[in-house]
């Protein structure tokens, strides 16, 4: 049997417990049809513009997103294809109403 090296372990520990923040969550959720601006995504996850600017902020810093000015406007987009695997299947184990299987 092969053992996984202990700091791959907290690694992977560490970015599943910053994901598990609800508002983190649904900014993730809604990512994963494509990049939208801050203005969507404060109406789609129903967070004050303040709090949502941090959670942004921090998952940019921890590379879970990537950001792109567009004018007067910031996008966000998923950072990994990788994350989108992860949250499908969280969505068909958690919301299988909306699971898109073979993602």
């Amino acid at each position: 049997m092969e053992v996984i090296p202990k700091e791959q372990i907290i690694t992977a520990s560490e970015g599943l417990k910053a994901n598990a923040h609800e508002v983190r969550l649904s900014v993730l959720c809604h990512l994963m049809n494509g990049p939208l601006c801050v203005h969507d995504l404060i109406e789609r996850t129903g967070a004050s513009q303040s709090n949502l600017s941090q959670h942004l902020s921090k998952m940019r810093m921890m590379g879970i997103l990537i950001n792109e000015k567009r004018g007067q406007q910031v996008f966000y987009r998923i950072a990994n294809p990788e994350f989108e695997k992860l949250l499908a299947s969280l969505q068909c184990i958690y919301c299988p109403d909306v699971c898109q299987p073979n993602l």
